[in-house]
């Protein structure tokens, strides 16, 4: 009996040290966008917390999924599992304003860039009042049928000093350094004076941490995305079950 009882403990204890489950995860949420060049979908839970997740699973944006996936050193995710549990006609997502386009706004969240359409005109671009980069804000969404999301409300929660940003490398010319989103629009970042970078070729995957000031962002760290592991979730399909709410 005593033997057992250590060996009871000593498992406890092992368990505690080594758990099984280190590096997993698993979570519930819905597919807000796609971004096809990272392999990646964009999920946003119930709350609002947005996380991005590699896979090669062809989902549709407004899916609502579940995941079991593996943490990535970047801080996204490797998805070994996803079902689909149904359709969704809404979102929320916590984000961070990158910058102002025509029809809507870029945002930053779970480390990605998408749009959010809003409705702003040409003219309205250049003014100083609503969205500006680096305004934390909540926002509900209604998703459309070709999965684009279109702002029915937004909440101002705070201001991020740091916004995280990604994309393909278009260029670097003096001290600026240009990526493309996703979604086409591009993105010019300041290197700051001694900032040593590696030689980039132009798609190649980025993600940049950066400082904001009014509407300029300083770079602060860059990585290359190339090198990520992609997930290889090999269950689940596409669209099947429950409603839309």
């Amino acid at each position: 009996m005593k033997r057992i009882a250590l060996l009871l403990c000593f498992g406890a204890a092992a368990a505690a040290l080594y758990p099984a489950t280190a590096g997993a995860a698993r979570f519930s949420g819905v597919v807000v966008a796609k971004q096809t060049h990272r392999h990646a979908l964009v999920i946003a839970s119930r709350s609002g917390a947005v996380r991005t997740v590699r896979t090669t699973k062809r989902i549709r944006v407004g899916s609502r999924v579940v995941v079991n996936a593996r943490v990535l050193h970047d801080g996204t995710f490797a998805a070994t599992r996803i079902g689909v549990r149904g359709r969704a006609l809404h979102a929320r997502i916590h984000a961070v304003v990158v910058r102002r386009v025509r029809g809507g706004k870029l945002v930053s969240a779970g480390h990605s860039v998408f749009r959010i359409r809003t409705g702003i005109t040409t003219a309205s671009l250049t003014d100083h009042h609503g969205d500006q980069p680096g305004d934390e804000v909540d926002e509900t969404v209604t998703i459309g049928p070709n999965g684009e999301l279109d702002e029915d409300n937004e909440q101002e929660v705070g201001q991020a000093d740091l916004v995280e940003l990604e994309g393909s490398f278009v260029s670097l010319v003096g001290s600026t350094l240009t990526i493309k989103t996703e979604d086409g629009p591009t993105i010019g970042v300041v290197v700051p004076a001694g900032f040593i970078l590696p030689t980039f070729t132009v798609g190649q995957s980025l993600e940049l941490k950066v400082s904001v000031s009014g509407t300029t962002f300083t770079l602060v760290k860059v990585t290359s995305e190339d090198d990520d592991d992609q997930g290889d979730d090999n269950q689940g399909d596409d669209d099947s079950g429950g409603g839309d709410d």
